[in-house]
Protein backbone atom coordinates (compact mmCIF):
# COMPACT_ATOMS: atom_id res chain seq x y z
CA UNK A 1 0.00 0.00 0.00
CA UNK A 2 1.24 3.44 -0.90
CA UNK A 3 0.57 5.81 2.00
CA UNK A 4 1.29 8.88 -0.14
CA UNK A 5 -1.49 7.90 -2.57
CA UNK A 6 -3.82 7.10 0.33
CA UNK A 7 -3.14 10.59 1.71
CA UNK A 8 -3.91 12.11 -1.68
CA UNK A 9 -7.34 10.44 -1.54
CA UNK A 10 -7.85 11.76 2.01
CA UNK A 11 -6.95 15.26 0.81
CA UNK A 12 -9.37 14.97 -2.10
CA UNK A 13 -12.15 13.96 0.30
CA UNK A 14 -11.22 16.84 2.64
CA UNK A 15 -11.70 19.21 -0.31
CA UNK A 16 -15.11 17.64 -0.96
CA UNK A 17 -16.10 17.98 2.71
CA UNK A 18 -15.03 21.64 2.74
CA UNK A 19 -17.00 22.48 -0.40
CA UNK A 20 -20.06 20.62 0.90
CA UNK A 21 -19.91 22.25 4.34
CA UNK A 22 -19.51 25.67 2.71
CA UNK A 23 -22.58 24.82 0.57
CA UNK A 24 -20.45 25.88 -2.42
CA UNK A 25 -22.13 24.13 -5.32
CA UNK A 26 -19.61 25.18 -7.98
CA UNK A 27 -16.60 24.14 -5.88
CA UNK A 28 -18.30 20.82 -5.10
CA UNK A 29 -19.06 20.07 -8.74
CA UNK A 30 -15.46 20.86 -9.71
CA UNK A 31 -14.45 17.81 -7.64
CA UNK A 32 -16.56 15.38 -9.67
CA UNK A 33 -15.50 13.39 -12.72
CA UNK A 34 -17.73 14.01 -15.78
CA UNK A 35 -18.68 10.31 -15.65
CA UNK A 36 -19.84 10.45 -12.01
CA UNK A 37 -22.31 7.78 -10.89
CA UNK A 38 -24.00 9.01 -7.71
CA UNK A 39 -26.13 6.56 -5.74
CA UNK A 40 -27.80 8.11 -2.75
CA UNK A 41 -29.80 5.83 -0.48
CA UNK A 42 -33.46 5.52 -1.53
CA UNK A 43 -32.87 7.49 -4.75
CA UNK A 44 -32.47 6.48 -8.38
CA UNK A 45 -28.95 6.56 -9.80
CA UNK A 46 -27.73 9.97 -10.95
CA UNK A 47 -25.23 9.98 -13.83
CA UNK A 48 -23.21 13.01 -14.91
CA UNK A 49 -22.38 16.32 -13.29
CA UNK A 50 -25.52 18.23 -14.45
CA UNK A 51 -27.85 15.69 -12.81
CA UNK A 52 -25.75 15.46 -9.63
CA UNK A 53 -25.57 19.26 -9.46
CA UNK A 54 -29.35 19.55 -9.60
CA UNK A 55 -29.69 17.10 -6.70
CA UNK A 56 -27.18 18.95 -4.52
CA UNK A 57 -28.75 22.32 -5.34
CA UNK A 58 -32.01 21.08 -3.84
CA UNK A 59 -30.36 19.58 -0.78
CA UNK A 60 -28.47 22.80 0.01
CA UNK A 61 -31.80 24.37 1.02
CA UNK A 62 -31.25 22.90 4.50
CA UNK A 63 -27.69 24.31 4.64
CA UNK A 64 -26.25 20.90 5.46
CA UNK A 65 -23.04 20.15 7.31
CA UNK A 66 -21.35 16.75 7.24
CA UNK A 67 -18.78 15.01 9.40
CA UNK A 68 -16.89 11.91 8.27
CA UNK A 69 -15.11 9.05 10.04
CA UNK A 70 -12.75 7.05 7.85
CA UNK A 71 -12.97 3.26 7.91
CA UNK A 72 -10.82 2.35 4.91
CA UNK A 73 -8.78 3.97 2.16
CA UNK A 74 -6.96 2.24 -0.69
CA UNK A 75 -5.30 3.92 -3.65
CA UNK A 76 -3.31 2.99 -6.71
CA UNK A 77 -1.68 5.36 -9.17
CA UNK A 78 -4.90 6.31 -11.00
CA UNK A 79 -7.79 4.98 -8.89
CA UNK A 80 -8.58 4.98 -5.20
CA UNK A 81 -11.43 4.92 -2.76
CA UNK A 82 -12.30 5.98 0.74
CA UNK A 83 -15.09 4.51 2.83
CA UNK A 84 -16.50 5.43 6.19
CA UNK A 85 -19.31 6.75 8.30
CA UNK A 86 -20.98 10.13 7.89
CA UNK A 87 -23.49 12.29 9.69
CA UNK A 88 -25.31 15.14 7.96
CA UNK A 89 -27.25 17.81 9.85
CA UNK A 90 -29.18 20.80 8.62
CA UNK A 91 -32.09 23.10 9.31
CA UNK A 92 -35.57 22.59 7.92
CA UNK A 93 -36.29 25.81 5.97
CA UNK A 94 -40.00 25.60 6.76
CA UNK A 95 -39.96 25.34 10.56
CA UNK A 96 -36.31 25.82 11.58
CA UNK A 97 -36.06 22.39 13.21
CA UNK A 98 -32.82 20.43 13.05
CA UNK A 99 -32.81 17.50 10.67
CA UNK A 100 -30.18 14.93 9.89
CA UNK A 101 -29.18 11.43 9.03
CA UNK A 102 -26.20 9.12 9.31
CA UNK A 103 -24.83 6.28 7.24
CA UNK A 104 -21.89 4.84 5.37
CA UNK A 105 -20.38 6.11 2.16
CA UNK A 106 -17.84 4.97 -0.38
CA UNK A 107 -16.29 7.45 -2.78
CA UNK A 108 -14.17 6.22 -5.65
CA UNK A 109 -11.70 8.74 -7.05
CA UNK A 110 -10.04 8.68 -10.46
CA UNK A 111 -7.12 10.85 -11.55
CA UNK A 112 -7.93 13.11 -14.46
CA UNK A 113 -5.50 14.00 -17.26
CA UNK A 114 -4.16 16.91 -15.16
CA UNK A 115 -3.38 14.64 -12.21
CA UNK A 116 -6.33 15.78 -10.06
CA UNK A 117 -8.39 13.28 -8.12
CA UNK A 118 -12.09 13.45 -9.08
CA UNK A 119 -15.05 11.56 -7.59
CA UNK A 120 -16.26 9.08 -10.21
CA UNK A 121 -18.50 6.93 -7.98
CA UNK A 122 -20.32 7.97 -4.79
CA UNK A 123 -22.67 5.62 -2.95
CA UNK A 124 -24.15 5.70 0.52
CA UNK A 125 -26.51 3.68 2.65
CA UNK A 126 -28.11 3.79 6.10
CA UNK A 127 -27.03 0.69 8.08
CA UNK A 128 -27.96 0.22 11.74
CA UNK A 129 -24.38 0.00 13.06
CA UNK A 130 -23.25 3.58 12.33
CA UNK A 131 -21.83 5.16 15.48
CA UNK A 132 -20.69 8.61 14.36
Amino acid sequence: MNEQLNNEIRTALDQWLQAFNDNDLEALMSLYDPEINYMNSNMPIQVGIPVVKEGFAGSFAIQPKVIFKEEQVIATEHLGYIAGQFRVTGTDPEDGSEIGEAGRVICVFRKDTKGNWKVVFDMDNRPPDVTI
